[in-house]
């Protein structure tokens, strides 16, 4: 973070004022969430937790060799058919409350444990508070870097709210047609919402930057979750991350399953092929991407060299 403990405090509470009139995320509901529960997210004021401590399972810049300090946050600003993480992203099942002196705790804790960073996993609708305990945190010597692991559907007024914060933004692209985003996440223009995200997120941190020690240390971070059928519309997705930043690293996802409501939607009702995964990264690599993961490993599937093109390869190579 950039920011000292009283710009934190002033950040949280232009945050707060938020909640009378909610535009935290692309939703842009406009409803007062200071009485209870409202909006799409269906939040009040508090964040609850569902679980935290050192995580190993990050992309590699992200983990090094101390773990990332992932904080897993109920509730969600996006409704998607197909979350793995619905127990408590969506249901809010097993989650605790948490205030503002308990969350600076929790973040004091993971850093005295050697996390690399600490990891805000579906942050954005809770910003206010999450602004309160990094405030609290940082007046006790909070310094690690700030992971912003989002689903893409922000809000140039949170964004802005977070410059000087988040040293990292690790969000989503999901989907480069509109349509398929509306039916499977409730999410509507999205792909307008992510662009705009990615274009802010690039303004702020840049493309990602590597330390000696492999971690990184600021930079723009996207992850593509692979759906069946092209139901994401990896193609475009890509196209859309390449125009904003070509240096982009992008972290194509493989493991997607149908869990939650996926059977309710057939083109999305079975697990992806490899063939499919392929054709994803072929389109990062059409695209001009330059920095391609595979679920975080170096390299990528053989796609095969283009005619008359040199092969690009992940940076890791």
């Amino acid at each position: 973070m950039k920011l000292g403990p009283r710009e934190l405090r002033d950040r949280a509470r232009q945050a707060e004022e938020q909640y009378r009139h909610c535009l935290l995320c692309a939703h842009r509901c406009r409803v007062d969430r200071t009485g209870g529960p409202a909006g799409r997210c269906h939040e009040g004021t508090s964040v609850f937790l569902a679980g935290a401590g050192l995580h190993f399972g990050e992309e590699p810049p992200l983990v090094g060799a101390r773990g990332s300090g992932l904080v897993l946050i109920a509730g969600c600003n996006l409704a998607c058919a197909t979350c793995e993480t619905a127990g408590f992203s969506l249901l809010r099942r097993g989650v605790t409350e948490c205030s503002e002196s308990q969350l600076a705790a929790l973040f004091l804790d993971l850093s005295r444990r050697g996390a690399a960073n600490l990891n805000l996993v579906t942050p954005t609708h809770v910003m206010p508070a999450l602004l309160g305990g990094l405030a609290r945190a940082a007046e006790h010597g909070f310094d690690l870097p700030v992971v912003w692991n989002c689903g893409g559907y922000e809000s140039l007024e949170a964004l802005e709210l977070l410059d000087g914060v988040v040293d990292v933004y690790l969000p989503d692209a999901k989907y480069g047609d509109d349509a398929a985003a509306l039916q499977l996440s409730g999410c509507a223009g999205y792909t307008a919402a992510l662009g705009e995200s990615l274009r802010e997120m690039h303004r702020q941190v840049g493309a990602l930057r590597i330390g000696a020690d492999g971690l990184a240390s600021q930079g723009v971070l996207v992850r593509h979750l692979v759906l069946p059928a092209g139901a994401a519309a990896s193609a475009a997705a890509m196209r859309l991350v390449a125009a904003v930043c070509d240096e982009t690293w992008v972290n194509v996802l493989s493991q997607y399953r149908p869990v939650h409501e996926a059977q309710r939607f057939p083109i999305v009702a079975r697990t992806v092929r490899p063939d499919e995964v392929r054709f994803a990264v072929d389109a990062a690599l059409a695209a001009g991407l330059r920095n391609v993961l595979v679920d975080g490993r170096r390299g990528a599937p053989d796609s095969g060299a283009r005619a008359g093109q040199p092969e690009r390869r992940s940076l890791l190579d």
